[in-house]
């Protein structure tokens, strides 16, 4: 069984969802949101489609504002039983710098949510890596997965010092950073994700969580393990951070 802890269902076709629903090989995928918009039509997905399981977060983008975490909020506290993750959240420098601050606020309120409700957290990091660690030494206490992390390797071991997990993306196949990432970071902390439709490992095709089973096979090479072992570690990690999805 394979699973996707990080896609953008909302962002796929209804077609494409059924496909996963009736995949018999996936386990499960952890749709997640990047605004309240997309956590209201990711939940409406995971309420359809019992295999498709619910993260909700603001992402953090140009168009946040102070006033986005209290509606979601609200919404966490309405719909706390669907929810398994808050996520997407966290911090990015690549897009824009000009609202720093904003997302560090917006970002340590969901940290601290997440503490309260005893919740994982699927963080986002692009060219903010060292600043996203900074923050984390002090949430040791939570369950952090940092998703399709592109830090340098001296930061890779920080975060694994932390006890973080690592989400290694389908397009590992044709990726060094990643082949890498499955060499340095315990296998213990492995899980995997797609973040459909992007980061295909495929030329010109969209992502889908099916493609997890390229990145199986490319650990099991590197593992030197057979892929059902791969698949059973990876299982076993993902329960050690959501429980039994």
């Amino acid at each position: 069984m394979i699973i996707d802890i990080h896609a953008h269902m909302d962002f796929l076709s209804e077609e494409k969802i059924k496909k996963v629903q009736e995949n018999k090989k996936i386990k499960f995928v952890i749709t997640n949101s990047v605004n309240l918009e997309s956590c209201k039509k990711n939940l409406e997905i995971s309420k359809k489609f019992p295999k498709i399981k619910l993260a909700v977060g603001i992402y953090p983008e140009k168009e946040i504002s102070s006033g986005d975490f209290k509606e979601l909020e609200e919404f966490v506290s309405k719909n706390r039983k669907e929810i398994v993750a808050l996520g997407e959240i966290g911090l990015d420098l690549y897009e824009t710098n000009e609202n720093f601050e904003l997302q560090k606020e917006i970002f340590l309120k969901e940290l601290n949510l997440a503490k309260k409700l005893s919740l994982p957290v699927i963080i986002h990091t692009r060219k903010a890596e060292e600043e996203i660690l900074e923050i984390l030494e002090n949430y040791k206490d939570l369950k952090i997965i940092l998703h399709c992390f592109s830090g340098n390797f001296k930061l890779i071991k920080r975060g694994v010092e932390i006890g973080c997990y690592f989400s290694i993306p389908a397009n590992i196949v044709r990726s060094e950073h990643f082949q890498k990432m499955a060499v340095v970071v315990p296998k213990e902390k492995i899980l995997t994700e797609t973040d459909s439709p992007l980061l295909s490992p495929f030329k010109d095709v969209e992502n889908e969580p099916s493609f997890v089973e390229a990145t199986i096979k490319k650990i099991s090479e590197i593992w030197k393990t057979p892929e059902k072992e791969v698949e059973k570690q990876i299982l076993k990690n993902s329960e050690n951070v959501f429980g039994k999805l």
